[in-house]
This record gives structure tokens, sequence and C-alpha cells, in this order.
């Protein structure tokens, strides 16, 4: 189960133990989030999550097949722009040529995306994916400076309810 706290970013403070196993945390791990808001405009969100050595190595580390599968992610977004303005060019002709090559280039963003950032995962250690989703930011309102975080680990959650 995970639970839910709501948080002033200004006075985020986290505990000094590890948010995966309540042990002593020794490192810090820093978490980047883009946010969207009803507004339709982004928020960046960094925080530095308290983590023991042997869970900052999890979270840190890309297994073999994590490796492979962005290696793949690469090709394959290489492959996509070729084959898209490839198909561009046969369907439309020479017109536009600057226009086709960006519209292919996107399509390769997506198929590099996809592969790379939907996919690798998969392929992820047991223990870094156990790492990985410890803490999760759900939303940040910076009108009200309000931070939503979901923690994986119960005990950790209700200690951030209590100091903050």
């Amino acid at each position: 189960m995970s639970k839910t706290v709501k948080v002033k970013l200004s006075r985020l403070k986290f505990p000094s133990t590890c948010v995966v196993c309540m042990s002593p945390a020794s490192r810090s791990y820093e978490m980047l989030s883009t946010v969207r808001h009803t507004t339709r405009k982004r928020s960046y969100v960094k925080i530095h999550v308290p983590m023991c050595g042997q869970h900052f190595e999890a979270v840190s580390f890309k297994s073999t097949g994590e490796k492979l599968v962005g290696v793949l992610g690469i090709f394959g977004g290489i492959g996509a722009w070729i084959a898209t303005l490839a198909v561009l060019l046969w369907m439309t002709g020479q017109e536009n040529l600057l226009t086709k090559a960006f519209v292919s280039f996107g399509a390769s963003i997506v198929a590099w995306a996809l592969i790379a950032g939907g996919l690798a995962s998969r392929f992820a250690e047991p223990a870094s994916l156990e790492a990985r989703s410890a803490v999760r930011i759900l939303n940040y309102a910076p009108r009200d400076d309000d931070l939503w975080l979901e923690f994986h680990n119960e005990s950790f959650a209700e200690i951030m309810q209590r100091t903050t």
C-alpha cells in the first residue's frame, strides 16, 4: 500500500532515515519532476530524498537489460526518423523538406521515449524498482506551495505527516 502526504514545499524536511527501509540515511537522492497544473502551466519540482547507501546504489543502478533497451531506443528513434522522412518524401515529394525533417524528428523523439522510457524500466532489477518507487511527486500547487507526495512506506509517510 502507499500513502499520500501533503506538505509545504518551502518547509519540506525529511527525517534522517531511509525512505525505503527506515535505517539511518547516509545519502540524498535528487528527484526532479515536471508537474502540469490545471492552468496548463508547468512547475519543476526538485526534492532531495534521504536513503541509506544500499538503496541509493539501487536507485542509481541500471541493469544490463535497461542499458540495452536504452541503446535500442536510440536506434529505434533513428529508424523512426529515417522511415518517417522516407514515407513523407515518397508520398508528398521534396517540397517543404525542412518541415518534413522536423516532423520526422518528432516521430523519432516519440519512438525513443516510448522504447527507452516506457520499456526500459521493465528490465530493471527488483531492488532498483523498489527504491525508485519509494517516493513519487504527485502534484504541486505553486500558489499555495502545496506538494503532494506518495510514499510506498506507510511508516515513513506517518512520520512525514507528524513532522510537517
